[in-house]
């Protein structure tokens, strides 16, 4: 179960099909897709709701739409089931179940259906304002308020509350001593100026700023979002009870500009890469008599969500602070036993090298994290695009000796982009992971560089006992805004990518 306070993406599914199994002897079936939910990890599905029937006809399109709530960080297994309306034991035409976030990252999925055909997905973010304007204005003539030289403007603006209510959202700067200002670009959302309704009034008043007493009004005037984001727009500024214009003001310029979401990044290419390691120092129990352990739990849940987004599913798994066989002891090293290639095939495959693993490393100490880190910066700091981002998972029992290079570490890699979620699996304090995740700090390294952005989320295992798919929510909730802050930082707008 998601926890209430997660943050949500609403998207709406979209539903046709192609080529469905003819179930009728006189005419064609009649089909309706119904779709379930998993709300609960291992529970029931629960129907979300299904579409209208189409009457006669294998190539379905569908009008009927299904919003659900998106968490990134949670896996919403879904079931889609395709009925013959026309048959009295509602035959399927054919069933698929999938993950919600591998719809999302594809947009448009085609799912072979287990009969005959294809089920066809697509899933589009419900938006809201995603536009920023760029306004570039300026005054002309403005009225002279100053006794001994000309006036010092600045533009003031206000959203419409109703009611001859109006709220401050925005100022330019002060440009002084001129009647034909030249403000520098203003930025604001449509949100902003106008709660996203183009047709509701906008007010801007024009001030002389004074550096003693209160700043003089040299007009305003009225408009709508339509109107101001026309560049060549005039508009005159009025005093109240004068029957004169106090000046002009021009918009010289518009540009919009869109603020992306994280689901807008997967539409146009983005491909996240899971990278684990793996604690093999002394203070890590092993349960190689058990099916399970805290770390083969945590490995699973968490890798079974990140390998949605990943096309080749492909994972890097590396151990540290152990001894791997032939060897001397490492901080860094793959558990397949070949540098070159480190990778496993999916959640899978990581629970199967970590299992064939235990009696074959021998544990050590101390441990280190900084050369996992840096193993990934360059993986990170070679990629020619800007279409991939890195995601680090590191289980650990917390005791390592390197804090100040790690921190130095994850300096670097802030200005890449990489995550780290550092999973703590003991009885450990943890005080030094905790450190690391700086939330409400800057965290700054031993040269006095400060981090660029907050890229660590530490979690503490024994928190969530008993509660695993809500470990997995909490370890994952912050990744959507590392990628997003990551892709602002660099001012990234992606090219749209053809799947």
């Amino acid at each position: 179960m998601v926890e209430a306070n997660t943050t949500t993406t609403k998207v709406d599914i979209f539903l046709s099909a192609k080529n469905l199994v003819d179930l009728d002897t006189f005419s064609k079936s009649d089909p309706f897709c119904t779709l379930l939910q998993q709300l609960t990890p291992g529970g029931p599905y629960t129907v979300v709701g299904s579409t209208e029937v189409i009457k006669n006809d294998l190539n379905p399109n569908w009008n009927t739409s299904f919003q659900l709530d998106y968490f990134f960080e949670a896996s919403q297994p879904l079931r889609f089931i395709v009925y013959d309306f026309d048959r009295g034991t509602s035959d399927d035409l054919g069933i698929i179940d999938v993950l919600l976030g591998e719809l999302v990252r594809k947009k448009t999925s085609f799912l072979n259906l287990t009969n005959e055909g294809k089920l066809i997905v697509r899933v589009e973010e419900v938006r809201q304002s995603k536009e920023k304007y760029m306004l570039s204005l300026r005054g002309v003539g403005l009225d002279k308020k100053d006794t001994f030289g000309k006036s010092d403007p600045y533009l003031v603006f206000y959203r419409s509350l109703g009611h001859n209510q109006w709220i401050e959202v925005k100022r330019t700067e002060i440009i002084n001593d001129t009647l034909d200002p030249v403000w520098a670009p203003v930025g604001l959302t449509d949100h902003q100026l106008c709660n996203s309704d183009r047709s509701k009034p906008i007010k801007i008043e024009c001030y002389d700023w004074d550096k003693v007493g209160s700043d003089e009004f040299i007009g305003s005037f009225e408009t709508t979002l339509s109107s101001l984001t026309t560049p060549g727009s005039t508009f005159k500024l009025t005093l109240p009870g004068k029957n004169r214009f106090s000046g002009t003001i021009l918009i010289s310029d518009c540009r919009v500009k869109k603020s992306l979401t994280f689901i807008d990044y997967l539409h146009k290419g983005l491909q996240i890469s899971f990278s684990v390691a793996i604690d093999f120092t002394q203070n890590h129990i092993f349960t190689e008599d058990q099916t399970s352990d805290d770390y083969e739990d945590a490995i699973w849940e968490i890798g079974s969500i990140l390998e949605a987004y990943d096309s080749d599913r492909n994972f890097p798994v590396y151990g540290f602070g152990g001894i791997p066989p032939g060897g001397s002891i490492s901080q860094c090293f793959p558990l397949t036993g070949d540098s070159t290639s480190p990778y496993v095939n999916g959640a899978r495959g990581i629970l199967k090298i970590y299992h064939s693993s235990i009696g074959k490393i021998s544990q050590s100490s101390p441990g280190e994290l900084h050369y996992i880190i840096d193993e990934l910066i360059s993986s990170a700091s070679s990629i020619s695009s800007n279409n991939g981002y890195y995601v680090l998972l590191i289980l650990t029992n917390g005791e390592i000796s390197d804090i100040d290079q790690t921190i130095n570490s994850i300096v670097r890699a802030s200005s890449l982009p990489i995550s780290i979620i550092i999973l703590g699996i003991g009885n450990s304090d943890f005080d030094v992971m905790k450190k690391l995740d700086c939330d409400g700090e800057i965290l700054i390294d031993n040269s006095g560089n400060k981090a660029l952005r907050d890229i660590v989320q530490f979690v503490n295992y024994n928190s969530y006992q008993g509660k695993i798919s809500q470990l997995a929510c909490e370890v994952l909730k912050e990744v959507p805004n590392q990628v997003t802050s990551y892709m602002q930082m660099i001012d990234f707008m992606p090219e749209v990518v053809k799947r």
